[in-house]
């Protein structure tokens, strides 16, 4: 990987741990230019080190700050499996290029190890939560004697072809809106349809029933869209889809031990798809942990007390 990183570390303190923020800079390990990556730091300098990777929408705010919530409450706080105060916490924002060339996993992967290289980081244990574990599965592939555990939450290797099918409507939805000077919108209408498969019809009919929350399915459609498009690009979001149907990490390379978590209800990544990500997994010891859930794929962020259990190994 050629590089040319620098970092000025921005050190602050909130009320309960020590935050640090870098920025570096890498040329693509398979081409597609120069990236710029963001990183945050969080915690003890002492502390063991954990890289965190969340799903499409996460980024390096991982932790409560000043400017607001992080994007995994209930788990990286204090208390919870990732504790600020107790572990040392690396999250990166995601690399944002245009659609073409689209950052692939590959880059993703190496914007992370370049971040861990620019913060003095040489080992670190992993956390990839649903497109983070791709980018998980592909770092721990390229970097297995830097990896020492892997935790893989509502991930998988492969891509379901209902997956597929999904996506390629969003990718539609996107161009043609990108084409009618209507991109805001488009992601608006794909994000909706995502929302979509992210929960369980049960979870939707306990919600949205008679009884159910005030302007219904509809109205929660509307404003989860309307939220995303505030601030996601099309030609992200595009990049993103194109991301996640393209990984594919060499798993036979993965050498340190790896923890997996399903539900059973996830359509996204089916059970059957974590099972076979498992099975080829033939370097290292693992351990499947199957959950049923109400909330289908976002399960990994609602479902907290089963997550922190899992993270902390209390359960088989």
């Amino acid at each position: 990987m050629s590089a040319l990183a620098s970092s000025t570390p921005d050190r602050c303190r909130t009320a309960q741990w020590r935050v640090q923020e870098y920025s570096c800079g890498f040329e693509r390990p398979h081409g597609g230019g120069w990236s710029d990556v963001r990183g945050r730091v969080v915690g003890p300098d002492d502390g063991a080190v954990t890289i965190v990777l969340g799903g499409i929408s996460a980024d390096r705010r991982l932790v409560e700050d000043e400017e607001g919530p992080g994007w995994w409450p209930g788990v990286a706080e204090a208390g919870g499996a990732l504790d600020p105060t107790r572990r040392r916490l690396v999250s990166m924002d995601f690399l944002d290029d245009a659609a073409e060339p689209f950052p692939t996993v590959d880059d993703q992967a190496a914007a992370v190890l370049m971040l861990a290289d620019t913060a003095g980081i040489e080992q670190f244990a992993l956390v990839g939560a649903s497109y983070g574990g791709s980018v998980g599965l592909s770092l721990a592939a390229m970097a297995p004697d830097r990896v020492s555990r892997l935790d893989l939450l509502c991930a998988s290797a492969g891509v379901h072809p209902m997956t597929q099918a999904l996506r390629s409507i969003q990718r539609e939805i996107l161009k043609l809106a990108i084409e009618a000077g209507q991109g805001a919108r488009g992601v608006d209408i794909a994000r909706r349809l995502a929302m979509t498969t992210y929960r369980t019809p049960e979870e939707f009919a306990r919600r949205f029933g008679p009884d159910g929350e005030p302007g219904g399915v509809e109205a929660y459609l509307c404003a989860r869209g309307a939220d995303y498009a505030r601030t996601v690009t099309p030609e992200r979001f595009l990049s993103r889809l194109a991301s996640m149907d393209a990984a594919a990490p060499d798993l036979s390379a993965i050498t340190c031990p790896v923890n997996l978590l399903a539900f059973s209800s996830d359509s996204l990544v089916p059970l059957d798809q974590v099972e076979a990500t498992r099975a080829a997994l033939t370097g290292c010891e693992t351990r499947l942990v199957v959950h049923d859930s109400q909330y289908g794929h976002d399960a990994f962020l609602k479902e907290t007390a089963l997550v922190n259990a899992f993270l902390e190994g209390r359960h088989d």
